[in-house]
């Protein structure tokens, strides 16, 4: 029996021997970097949705070779996307990495440059961007409706970005626009609510007349949105509304102006409407 125990005691060491060759927490890790230049981006920046962006990488292992390179990002703190991801051998390698900048106006990516060890360590670079609009023209559009959600027949919904009224059936990520009308309502409500998580924010009849280009809008939204909700309140002719919609799109603001509402007063006639005007990106 002694024998017994004296070999378990023998055994003990190389199982936490071998336990440890899978590379350890005090191994050197390698460096990553980013290269700056004309071409290349390399620290935290403001840019355009859809942009084209180039990252110029750089890595070194700490010891023995590296194993691989790879690349990804997140936005507003989502889970992250890879858009790169490469093995490699030797203990320095230089990539070019291209991609296009995801995301809506106001967002915030943040890009995930990662690199390997064949000994198991790893080393990140990260750097954030923030997306801006372009600068470019409003494009205006006139006596649009919206009707009364009871109404069965007629488009109680609108998608801002196609500059086409939908009905109630409709995809719910294209309804910008949406009455809030319910089945139990025997009257209009004159709300506008959205589909797609849009959010509304009122602003002024000169903001409407003033708001020429996406940088204006751009602007507002950011001097407005801290008070900026799920829907409107009880709608009045004149009333402007700045929208930032649920759409996935590179710029996502549009301002509207009501301009004339029908409100029935008989029960059951459901041919309510509210009447408007708005301006979105020319493109």
């Amino acid at each position: 029996m002694k024998i017994k125990h004296l070999l378990l005691a023998l055994a003990l060491p190389v199982v936490a021997f071998l336990g440890s060759c899978g590379g350890d927490s005090k191994d050197p890790k390698p460096s990553i970097s980013l290269t700056a230049g004309a071409k290349y981006v390399s620290g935290d920046i403001s840019v355009m949705s859809d942009s084209l962006l180039s990252f110029s990488v750089s890595a070194t292992s700490g010891s023995g070779n590296l194993s691989g390179i790879s690349a990804n990002y997140s936005i507003n703190g989502a889970a992250t996307k890879t858009f790169f991801d490469s093995s490699v051998s030797g203990n320095a390698v230089n990539f070019v990495i291209k991609t296009r900048l995801a995301g809506s106006v106001d967002d915030v990516v943040v890009f995930n440059f990662i690199a390997k060890d064949a000994n198991g360590q790893s080393s990140t670079k990260s750097i954030k961007i923030m997306v801006i609009p372009p600068t470019a023209p409003l494009l205006g559009f006139q006596t649009q409706l919206i009707y009364n959600a009871n109404n069965t027949g007629f488009e109680s919904a609108y998608d801002l970005n196609k500059g086409v009224p939908l009905l109630k059936s409709a995809s719910a990520t294209q309804k910008d626009l949406m009455d809030m009308s319910t089945s139990a309502m025997a009257q209009f409500s004159k709300i506008w609510g959205s589909d797609n998580k849009g959010k509304f924010v009122k602003v002024t009849a000169n903001d409407f007349t003033n708001a020429n280009t996406t940088t204006y809008l751009y602007n507002l939204w950011k001097a407005n949105s801290a008070a900026a909700t799920a829907q409107t309140a009880v709608l009045a002719i004149g009333d402007v509304y700045l929208l930032k919609t649920g759409q996935d799109l590179p710029f996502n603001l549009y301002i509207i102006k009501v301009t004339n509402i029908q409100d029935l007063p008989a029960i059951g006639n459901h041919n309510d409407y509210i009447e408007f005007s708005y301006k979105k990106i020319d493109n």
